[in-house]
């Protein structure tokens, strides 16, 4: 059978705010503005006669960590790129198919950083234009939805607000938004996305705080916030010293990605965002850092 390839990008939140429960799964709608950066997983598979296996190697971002990145728990059929391999072929009707995939993986996992549903989405277009679009958009979008909350967005060609939960995409027009040079900092955890936003819920009920009232806003008003700031920096008080730092040495905006537990600085230009990475060992916090990228918005 061919052998087929594709790329899948991380993503920032340059905008996160997290509104009530309203699902029956306990699911919360949110609203975000969303932009892809230039890390990428590499995924190759092959389809195959109907049996379903996948594995995961470090690619070279994760070669470069202190800390192991467990592959092992990644690399079974509960992988969210199988989930949405065996979710196309029901979609379309398609049987007696399954697939072989290999994950070149360079997205840390449980940064916020969206590699899992990047990865699912990347193969959700390949296998669709595979098969000669078989699902139009409409239809990609609903299974990419039951796949996973985040993995819509990752449908789309460029940078989104992302509402609800996670079904409403409003594209937006390349140019429209200013490219940042990202400075992005890996602490030495990571931060589960079940936990982070339970430790949300109990900081709302705690402190008689309202929900964020989700609505729409245009994207030109929107500022660097991410709700989430108020818990995790509570818990891990070293990702607040990291966004100060990046604010200090002229970042336009700083914020944790999704739940964390990246940190991001975006910046003008990429000397500036160079130099910030290059003075690192200079800062208190250095120790507790496990990977730096200097990348782009794409």
């Amino acid at each position: 059978m061919e052998s087929l390839t594709c790329r899948a990008p991380a993503k920032v939140n340059f905008f996160l705010r997290v509104g009530e429960k309203k699902s029956p799964n306990g699911l919360h709608k949110i609203q975000s503005l969303i932009r892809k950066v230039g890390i990428f997983d590499k995924i190759y598979f092959n389809i195959t006669g109907g049996d379903y296996n996948v594995k995961v190697i470090a690619g070279e971002n994760i070669k470069k960590s202190r800390i192991k990145f467990d592959i092992e728990s990644i690399s079974n059929e509960n992988n969210i790129a199988v989930k949405a391999a065996k979710s196309f072929f029901e979609r379309a009707g398609i049987f007696n198919r399954g697939i072989d995939i290999l994950i070149e993986k360079n997205i840390p996992f449980n940064a916020g950083l969206g590699g899992g549903s990047s990865d699912a989405a990347g193969l959700l277009l390949k296998l669709n234009e595979k098969f000669g679009g078989i699902l139009d958009k409409t239809e990609l979008r609903e299974l990419a939805l039951k796949t996973g909350s985040d993995v819509p967005f990752f449908l789309s060609e460029g940078d989104a607000i992302v509402s609800g939960f996670g079904e409403d995409i409003e594209e937006i027009k390349a140019g429209e938004l200013p490219r940042y040079y990202i400075a992005l900092i890996i602490p030495d955890f990571g931060v589960s996305t079940k936990e982070a936003y339970s430790d949300y819920d109990d900081f709302i009920l705690t402190n008689n705080i309202n929900y964020y009232n989700i609505h729409f806003l245009d994207f030109k008003h929107l500022e660097f916030i991410n709700d989430f700031e108020r818990v995790i920096f509570d818990r891990h008080p070293v990702l607040k010293e990291i966004k100060e730092s990046l604010i200090l040495s002229g970042a336009e905006g700083a914020l944790l990605s999704g739940s964390g537990s990246a940190i991001f600085g975006a910046f003008r230009t990429e000397e500036k965002a160079r130099l910030y990475l290059d003075n690192l060992k200079s800062f208190l916090f250095y120790e507790r850092i496990n990977l730096s990228f200097l990348t782009a918005t794409l």
